[in-house]
């Protein structure tokens, strides 16, 4: 579908990113510079808020019982104060390192992620190196750096030069966005060099990363994204052999200038991707197609100051964004929108129509039609999971006995649903139209 034509859908309240009820968030799905100095104190400044990452630890996790599964322990860089601000299962905030070159100490650092088990890398960035660190019992604890000196003289293809970047695996490799080396380097669990890419990269930025092995991966996705050229330009990688599989510049979605920072995985392999300068998320299902932007600047609704983190706890859906001022809360849901009925009149001699709409996230799609009186005809039937972009379902004009349907005006009603569990129960879209038959 044309970008023009897609961009003549949208409507004023998007539901691509949901914002959580009052009962699951008591109101703070937002959180500003106030709410962050009450925790850590006046003294604590937000500077260049960067990378961010989440996960259910399985040491905070009571098996016993489901309902503490969507509580997290987060991660966030504050880069200009050379910091990792943490947060304990959502209610403890604390700081970890300052400015500095040895142990316990980072250097503007960006890009974070961790695992389950408690471990946690950061891209110390202008220390040129990544650091190694481990959570545990709701502390985070120094383990080492990579590349370590044992390590620079056997391999000099180790040393890193201002990674930006990091991400982990199922496997507990860990892929380094080496910006200054224009490369991705890829280090196992034990620090030693596994591969390098290479291929067409510059000054890589950000990078995510999901193996079929990865937890909550339902389609088996076996591949990296990751952000290049100043920002304009997003790639992805096979994680089998380093290939570069495709590109998209920031034109190619209507862009004349962008700032993409961070990306994210969902678990149907959709990649989120926040843009800095344009104050946006980014949507791409995946092969990179472009399915749909959500928000813009500002301080209210569906509006992001500068955002730069993101971290998706894929099993829910749930959604953390760091922005200048702090950060935001949502669950994943989607949008959809009708685009029409081809043909909407048919007659006996060719009956049936095809319903064109555009969906935004994995859907569950029903399909009602009503005759005049409101009595339903035809359900196609049964529901069906529909992939982000343009669906077309296939009405034949028949009812639900087989027998072509009287002249008439027919209503078609579409339903919408998120594959997401609250999300789920809680959102619906709802899209109606009418055809003639003649």
């Amino acid at each position: 579908m044309q970008f023009a034509l897609f961009l003549a859908l949208i409507v004023a309240d998007p539901t691509t990113l949901l914002v959580p009820p009052f009962s699951h968030t008591l109101g703070f799905n937002r959180i500003g510079r106030l709410y962050i100095s009450m925790y850590l104190g006046k003294s604590f400044k937000l500077d260049d808020p960067e990378g961010m990452c989440g996960a259910k630890m399985v040491e905070e996790d009571d098996p016993k019982t489901s309902n503490d599964d969507h509580i997290l322990t987060m991660f966030g860089v504050n880069s200009g104060s050379s910091q990792i601000v943490y947060n304990v299962k959502l209610i403890e905030p604390r700081i970890y390192g300052s400015p500095g070159k040895d142990t316990g100490h980072f250097n503007h650092p960006h890009g974070i992620c961790c695992d389950k088990h408690g471990t946690v890398y950061v891209a110390d960035t202008d220390n040129d190196r990544v650091v190694r660190l481990k959570y545990e019992k709701t502390l985070l604890h120094w383990v080492g750096v990579i590349p370590n000196d044992e390590l620079l003289i056997t391999n000099e293809e180790a040393k890193l030069k201002a990674p930006r970047d990091v991400a982990i695996d199922s496997r507990g490799r860990v892929y380094v966005a080496d910006s200054g080396n224009n490369r991705v380097v890829v280090f196992d669990s034990l620090g030693a060099v596994v591969t390098a890419w290479t291929a067409d990269l510059e000054g890589p930025t950000g990078i995510c990363v999901m193996d079929p092995s990865a937890d909550y991966n339902d389609f088996g996705l076996n591949a990296a994204v990751v952000i290049d050229r100043n920002r304009t330009r997003i790639s992805q990688f096979s994680l089998d052999d380093g290939a570069q599989l495709r590109t998209l510049d920031m034109r190619r979605i209507g862009l004349d200038e962008a700032g993409f920072a961070f990306c994210a995985y969902d678990r149907h392999g959709n990649v989120y991707v926040t843009d800095q300068l344009n104050s946006q998320i980014h949507v791409f299902d995946p092969k990179l197609n472009y399915i749909v932007s959500f928000g813009r600047q500002g301080v209210e609704g569906t509006t992001f100051q500068s955002p730069t983190g993101i971290a998706i706890w894929r099993r829910f859906g749930q959604v953390f964004i760091s922005e200048a001022n702090g950060g935001q809360y949502y669950w994943l849901g989607l949008d959809a929108y009708l685009i029409g009925f081809y043909p909407a009149e048919f007659d006996s001699l060719k009956p049936g129509t095809t319903i064109a709409l555009y969906v935004t996230e994995m859907a569950d799609i029903t399909v009602d039609i009503t005759d005049p009186s409101g009595k339903l005809v035809r359900s196609l039937a049964p529901p069906h999971m529909q992939h982000p972009g343009e669906a077309l379902i296939v009405w034949d004009g028949r009812d639900n006995s087989g027998k072509l349907v009287a002249v008439g005006e027919y209503r078609i009603g579409v339903t919408a649903r998120p594959t997401y569990g609250r999300p789920m129960r809680e959102l619906k879209k709802e899209l109606t139209g009418t055809v003639r038959r003649m």
